[in-house]
């Protein structure tokens, strides 16, 4: 973590209660490593995907999502896309002085009314107070308090995956991911790191992990980060995240998102700039 983003951070946990941060950033990398903020974080992912580390689990958060940190929650940020633009909201959701009432890590889908929303809260500046600008206070906090109401509903299908508590499966996920584009097969995965296929099969299966629903969700989260990159055509991505033919992928795609790659690439390139 640089200096200016642990200077940020300083701002953030030093803010009143009856403030609400704005940041804005521009095309960069993400990497930050284990943080906490004294407020909720709410991100509203532009253009490019999101991976969050939170407790045992990690997610992934396409484009045009939001992802939802709560309060005093550790995690960490990174991205696997090229450059990554992002719209920041820190804001303290605590009613009276109790606790967050959401309360959990969530990812949500930005129809095009809450795009129109954040983006018009996102407008007013770097900061909104609430003693300054206090209709504006109130709709935002109301809007931020109403966002999992307002939402189609958590992206349950495109959470990343879980973390196993079995340390054995730690190198062997790695492995899956870095070579995501090879064919995959468990006997050969097993061989390579001295199992047998029925020891490795009862491990991911002793953490609820089903080993070709793994490798295609790995796929299919790659293919969506390449897309967002551009420069490539639906049939390069599916050869370059290990499909062997256009129609699996489409299948598999559609199968992991609920609609094909052409459509949820349609839905991306939406103007929703802020």
């Amino acid at each position: 973590m640089n200096a200016e983003q642990r200077e940020y951070i300083g701002i953030i946990n030093q803010s009143a209660e009856g403030v609400i941060l704005i940041k804005k950033t521009g095309w960069e990398e993400v990497n930050l490593p284990g943080h906490v903020h004294g407020k909720c974080q709410i991100i509203y992912t532009l253009a490019g995907t999101l991976h969050v580390e939170i407790g045992s689990e990690s997610y992934f958060v396409p484009e045009k999502h939001i992802a939802w940190i709560p309060q005093g929650a550790e995690h960490k940020l990174s991205s696997n896309s090229r450059q990554v633009s992002m719209v920041i909201f820190y804001v303290s959701l605590r009613p009276e002085g109790k606790d967050d009432p959401k309360g959990e890590f969530a990812i949500y889908t930005a129809n095009r009314l809450i795009g129109e929303n954040l983006k018009f809260i996102a407008s007013k500046g770097k900061m909104i107070e609430k003693q300054e600008q206090p209709d504006l206070y109130h709709f935002a906090l109301g809007f931020f308090n109403l966002l999992p109401q307002m939402s189609p509903g958590k992206e349950l299908l495109l959470k990343s995956l879980v973390i196993p508590d079995d340390s054995r499966l730690y190198p062997i996920l790695r492995y899956l991911t870095d070579h995501v584009q090879e064919e995959l097969r468990m006997d050969e995965v097993a061989l390579r790191y001295n199992l047998s296929t029925r020891n490795l099969s009862r491990l991911f299966q002793e953490s609820n992990i089903h080993f070709s629903s793994y490798v295609n969700r790995l796929r299919i989260m790659r293919a969506i980060e390449l897309m967002t990159d551009g420069g490539r055509t639906m049939q390069e991505i599916a050869y370059a995240v290990g499909f062997n033919n256009p129609n699996h992928f489409n299948r598999v795609f559609r199968q992991v998102t609920g609609q094909s790659p052409k459509n949820y690439l349609r839905s991306c390139q939406e103007d929703e700039t802020v």
